[in-house]
């Protein structure tokens, strides 16, 4: 009797989330526009970021750096060119899954009316009071929160009642507390002075030590920070 044929062997299945990849953002000859902007601000653009990695965005004032941070956390696509995370374009990722490992903290940050540990919160759910103070700690902000009365002293509409520097630190903590693969700060150091700037940015490669960061900087502390730094313009 003739042997049965074999079954075709099922195609290896490819991971959903590629979890496995290098947690490495490549961005491939992009060119970018901005919105409704008839031409490109940026061409060309290629670097990498893998894990554990700082690179910093450097160039002046409208550039385009913040455009780039956009297209990396997959807002933006770009015109030409490829922005990939562990391989896979940033686009063809799902959404929920793109949130879950990509955090992108724009220069205008969004706080909520309601208390510190709710802001926190917002970031993931069954948030410990240890976890919120830690997060705190990176972001060098324990003394103020602590001298307001903690972590269930009120904000007002829009985070009302903290400086600029502190809201843009509660908004640095509660991006932490993502845990995120791949972290995207604008110019995250703003309206801090230099000594604790540095401690910020100290703080959160301590709290995240295998992220990889890139960040769009003009201050000498963020460029200190760096691993490496990539000039636009």
């Amino acid at each position: 009797a003739m042997a049965a044929p074999e079954a075709p062997s099922p195609p290896p299945a490819v991971p959903a989330a590629a979890a496995d990849a290098p947690a490495r953002l490549s961005l491939e000859a992009v060119a970018l526009r901005r919105p409704g902007a008839a031409r490109a601000i940026l061409a060309d653009v290629s670097l990498a970021v893998g894990p554990g990695e700082t690179v910093a965005l450097v160039g002046p004032s409208g550039v385009g750096k913040s455009t780039l941070l956009a297209a990396a956390a997959g807002l933006l696509a770009p015109d030409a060119g490829r922005v990939l995370w562990r391989g896979r374009p940033v686009g063809a990722i799902p959404e929920a899954e793109l949130r879950a490992e990509i955090a992108f903290l724009p220069q205008r940050t969004a706080l909520v009316a309601g208390t510190i540990l709710e802001n926190l919160a917002l970031a993931r759910d069954g948030l410990s009071e240890a976890e919120a103070w830690a997060a705190l700690d990176a972001a060098a902000l324990r003394d103020a929160i602590e001298a307001r009365g903690g972590l269930l002293s009120r904000l007002g509409e829009g985070g009302a009642g903290l400086s600029g520097g502190e809201a843009r630190r509660l908004a640095l903590a509660r991006t932490l507390l993502r845990r995120p693969a791949l972290l995207l700060l604008d110019e995250p150091t703003e309206g801090l002075d230099p000594p604790t700037a540095r401690r910020v940015l100290q703080g959160l490669r301590a709290e995240l030590p295998q992220a990889a960061i890139l960040l769009a900087s003009h201050r000498a502390a963020e460029r200190d920070a760096a691993d490496r730094l990539h000039p636009l313009g």
